[in-house]
């Protein structure tokens, strides 16, 4: 509205005890509405797009007004017999062998859009352990990719009442910023998440463990350190141990390195 008071196409006028806006350049506001607003000043309230950037640029010319999307792409890999239902539709295994697949997670929910499930869902931080894992070997049913900081929506489903009946394992580096998306999940879901630990976790941070992962993210401990979860506390003594953090990766390298091994001498 700024550029209208400059130009003197609307102005505030007294008006008995208070003020009121006056209009003295109809033909100026048209064209100003005009190349602002393309949908007009009065625009259905009932949304002719459901995209937010679509939205956006339909009303304002521009994708970015409305904030961000309000829907997320999320890939998974279904390794259970659990089949996954995405709106009124089941995807089992049986019928996408590699079980990779994705589905959208919408801020608007609606009978067509939700997700559910009743397995076991990994939330896993890196795509090469997402690819290379060997879930079924991990019990985990359906792993969904999380490219590093999950997002509150993601958060918000795997708590919501369509994933009740699911348990939640976090995969990610095992370090603050590994650590702390846990905690995120622990405080949404409780009992029903935990943090995977594979039994051989101080040999791989006595190899691997990188002092860096440990460094960037220090301001994170105070808080870690408060955390009433038993795993968090046994990395967090890792990590002092060894002097670093251990990216999550480390688990597709030892069971390469296991399947070299006869299973004799496992």
């Amino acid at each position: 509205m700024t550029p209208l008071f400059e130009g003197a196409v609307v102005v505030e006028v007294r008006s008995g005890a208070g003020k009121r806006i006056e209009l003295r350049d109809p033909d100026t506001l048209t064209k100003f509405v005009d190349r602002h607003y393309p949908s007009g000043l009065y625009a259905d309230s009932e949304d002719s797009v459901e995209d937010s950037r679509s939205l956006a640029l339909e009303r304002y010319r521009n994708t970015k007004a409305l904030g961000g999307l309000n829907f997320e792409i999320v890939e998974y890999r279904l390794t259970g017999n659990q089949p996954i239902r995405i709106g009124l539709h089941e995807q089992h295994v049986q019928y996408n062998p590699d079980g990779l697949g994705a589905f959208a997670l919408r801020d608007r929910e609606s009978v067509e859009s939700l997700i559910t499930f009743s397995g076991t869902v990994a939330t896993v931080e890196n795509p090469s352990v997402f690819l290379w894992f060997d879930w079924v070997a991990a019990g985990i049913d359906l792993a969904v990719l999380t490219y590093g900081r999950m997002s509150r929506r993601m958060i918000s489903w795997l708590a919501s009442e369509s994933m009740l009946l699911s348990q939640v394992v976090h995969f990610g580096d095992y370090d603050p910023v590994g650590l702390n998306e846990f905690t995120r999940l622990d405080q949404a879901l409780g009992d029903r998440v935990s943090l995977f630990i594979p039994s051989e976790i101080e040999v791989l941070f006595n190899t691997y463990s990188n002092p860096l992962l440990l460094t960037k993210s220090s301001w994170l401990l105070p808080r870690l350190r408060s955390s009433h979860r038993p795993e968090v506390q046994r990395v967090l003594q890792l990590m002092a141990k060894y002097g670093g953090g251990l990216e999550h990766e480390v688990l597709v390298v030892q069971q390469q390195k296991l399947a070299k091994v006869p299973a004799e001498k496992r």
